[in-house]
């Protein structure tokens, strides 16, 4: 191969210029043309226009008289300017900070122009042309997306290969032609050979949204260089008509498009870093009673709500243990149901008191945007347009970028509903960790605030809550629709429907043994004082379960009348030889940064506080062996355990399903009363287990 011209281009481009070179060297071997050394290199190379190259390509090898000459004319010739329009504002986006002495797009066009006079010696028609340009047409209308891009160097070199690959087959059908194997070439090429498998692939590639595949092949195209190196060469040795080439672009284009969409996704992803919500509303899902919630689904609000295009903000609020959690699961559950009749998104996020990252304004956010990236391609794209255009950058995207990004897509999102739901405002943290920073639930509660202020018609936002001054102050005036759980009906005959559930369910085995007139007794007694709290009536309900059945109507007789009294009732029925391992385990639970599995917090169990020398040491014997039986049968019900399912990705990019027991406090309230001046104060001996946070740290 002859010396190419002295590259001026930047270290970082070696990889370009290795790839052109080969093609070149490829194309040399099967046509016989050097095109270094052609004519027409030094016209492409003074081109500037798209319309300078295909002056240039007339001037050397006669095109338009060609063209002319054929029954296809007029295909031929607006397809070769459409492609001389694209290509070269392509190879133009493309060559900045490339520095090629000869770029790709000029490459094609001299493969073109060489193919031309192939087919015009040996009297063929313009119809072998004609066939071949059409298949590969989608491939350069891709090149026309990037060409209005600002690619990274990864990209450009993917699109490099990308167009090389175009020139390979350009160069295997003028072999073809030259060898005078038209007859046999066209037959092949639009039946069932690789060559066409090859071109269905390219026609597949380009048919992919523009801006999910360029995510696709930027991260695919960094991290195998070397396997796309290994097919480079083979394709290199190609000396069979097209049988090789196709194979080859094959293997590349479904090695690409196969990992590419899951690299894309977990770049963004990676990038975002959002809790995971799911796990909050399967949970209230797995505790959720069948008909809970259907006064509101079912009514008049909830239907306003979701269909008015002016008035679609709600705030739903009530005290401690009333079930907001379990409303707002199945309002996410309705707004679910609604996306499958029609199309519509649904996003949602639960605070959480027992986990830190799922406690600040930018988990709610990265949460919002992720969900909204997983249900539509379109949003996909505009928030990976982000990611590209800060350069993919490593470091998490500002709070601020967060909400411009949220609110332009909820913006351009046209007439399709968007529903959202928060719930648990109240579990973000009204204090500031550090001073002169406003305290997550303040950001959160602007968050909400500028959401409605877009007066979007296609936004229906609602908030669930206790009745906090700060929030109140905040969502009163916002909210168009406000629900006061306490004040419901509904709710009331939900929760009398839950405690006949269980006094009467067939698993109850103590229960089953009550005298049919306790079983009602007890049924009226909880219905009647639960004042709208499911918490307070399951906390009752569990202290029940244990109670022989001659004790149930004293028991009744002096139910706590709050939950304060009867979270120190649990407290006080805690056996006086294991207070100090259940306050420090509520100490670790309470301060917990993640939730704890069972594994962890039971070791808390297996040290000995009180070794002679004052240093804790692990005793391994004394670990139980069910560590979950003996977290409980510490701490009653104030906590329980939940199984926790999430996935990793392992190294070959496959999902692994992670299965682990996690301890939890078993209502917000739990942990609330235990770190409050309530418990602090109280002249009753439980005040032992109030928790301080910076001793408990």
């Amino acid at each position: 191969m002859s010396q190419t011209p002295p590259m001026a281009a930047p270290s970082s481009s070696s990889n370009f210029q290795s790839i052109l070179v080969a093609a070149l060297e490829d194309y040399k071997n099967k046509t016989k043309n050097d095109l270094l050394q052609h004519g027409l290199k030094d016209q492409l190379e003074c081109c500037e226009s798209a319309s300078a190259i295909l002056d240039a390509l007339d001037k050397q090898f006669h095109i338009q008289q060609f063209i002319q000459s054929q029954v296809g004319c007029k295909s031929l010739k607006q397809w070769l300017s459409a492609t001389a329009t694209v290509l070269y504002a392509f190879s133009s986006a493309l060559g900045q900070g490339i520095g090629l002495a000869f770029s790709p797009a000029k490459i094609i066009f001299a493969g073109i122009g060489v193919l031309f006079i192939a087919v015009r010696d040996v009297n063929a028609s313009g119809d072998v042309l004609i066939g071949l340009f059409s298949r590969i047409e989608n491939c350069f209308k891709r090149f026309e997306i990037y060409a209005q891009a600002r690619l990274p160097d990864s990209m450009r070199e993917f699109m490099v290969k990308m167009m090389v690959e175009v020139f390979g087959i350009l160069a295997t059908a003028t072999k073809a032609i030259k060898q005078r194997w038209i007859k046999k070439y066209l037959k092949t090429l639009i039946g069932r050979t690789d060559i066409e498998d090859a071109l269905k692939k390219l026609e597949k590639l380009s048919s992919d949204e523009g801006l999910m595949a360029t995510a696709q092949i930027l991260k695919v195209a960094h991290g195998v260089d070397d396997q796309v190196m290994v097919i480079t060469e083979r394709v290199n040795q190609v000396v069979h008509v097209g049988r090789e080439t196709a194979e080859a672009v094959l293997r590349i284009e479904d090695h690409l498009g196969g990992l590419s969409r899951y690299q894309a996704r977990k770049e963004l992803q990676q990038w975002l870093d959002p809790p995971d919500p799911s796990i909050n509303y399967n949970l209230a899902r797995d505790i959720h009673h069948d008909g809970t919630a259907t006064w509101f689904t079912r009514g008049e609000t909830f239907d306003r709500w979701k269909s008015s295009s002016s008035k679609s903000s709600l705030w739903i609020h009530g005290k401690a243990g009333s079930g907001k959690s379990i409303l707002s699961s199945s309002i996410i559950q309705e707004t679910k149901h609604l996306s499958n009749d029609k199309e519509s998104y649904t996003i949602f996020f639960f605070f959480d008191f027992r986990d830190e990252a799922k406690q600040t304004s930018r988990a709610l956010l990265s949460s919002f945007v992720a969900q909204l990236c997983d249900q539509s391609d379109s949003f996909f794209k505009n928030i990976f347009g982000l990611y590209s255009a800060e350069g993919s950058a490593k470091q998490q995207p500002s709070e601020d970028t967060l909400l411009k990004c949220l609110k332009d897509v909820i913006s351009g999102s046209g007439q399709v509903p968007i529903y959202i739901t928060i719930d648990a405002l109240d579990e973000c943290p009204n204090i500031s960790k550090e001073i002169g920073v406003p305290p997550p639930r303040r950001k959160a509660l602007q968050i909400v605030k500028e959401l409605v202020e877009l007066h979007c018609p296609n936004l229906h936002l609602c908030v669930a809550s206790r009745p906090e001054a700060d929030i109140q102050s905040v969502l009163e005036p916002l909210a168009y629709f406000k629900v006061s759980l306490h004040d419901q009906d509904g709710q009331k005959e939900d929760i009398s429907e839950y405690v006949r559930s269980v006094i009467y369910s067939d698993e109850e085995q103590e229960m089953k043994r009550w005298r049919p007139e306790i079983k009602e007794l007890a049924f009226k007694t909880l219905s009647e004082k639960a004042d709208g709290m499911f918490r307070w009536v399951a906390c009752q309900l569990e202290v029940l379960r244990k109670c022989l059945a001659r004790n149930v109507e004293r028991v009744l007789g002096e139910l706590p009348k709050s939950l304060d009294e009867t979270y120190m009732r649990l407290l006080e029925g805690i056996d006086e030889a294991n207070r100090d391992d259940v306050h420090r385990l509520l100490q670790c639970l309470v301060v917990a940064i993640r939730p704890l599995t069972v594994e962890e917090l039971a070791e808390i169990l297996a040290i000995d506080f009180e070794d002679g020398e004052g240093i804790p040491m692990l005793k391994p014997d004394w670990r139980w062996e069910d560590q979950g039986r003996g977290l409980q049968a510490a701490c009653s019900s104030l906590i329980t355990i939940i199984d926790d399912s999430s996935s990793a990705i392992t190294d070959d990019g496959s999902s692994r399903s992670l299965q682990s027991r996690v301890v939890q406090f078993s209502h917000f309230s739990v942990k609330e009363f235990l770190t409050s001046p309530r418990l602090a104060c109280s002249s009753r001996d439980v005040s032992r287990y109030h928790i301080s946070l910076e001793p408990a740290h």
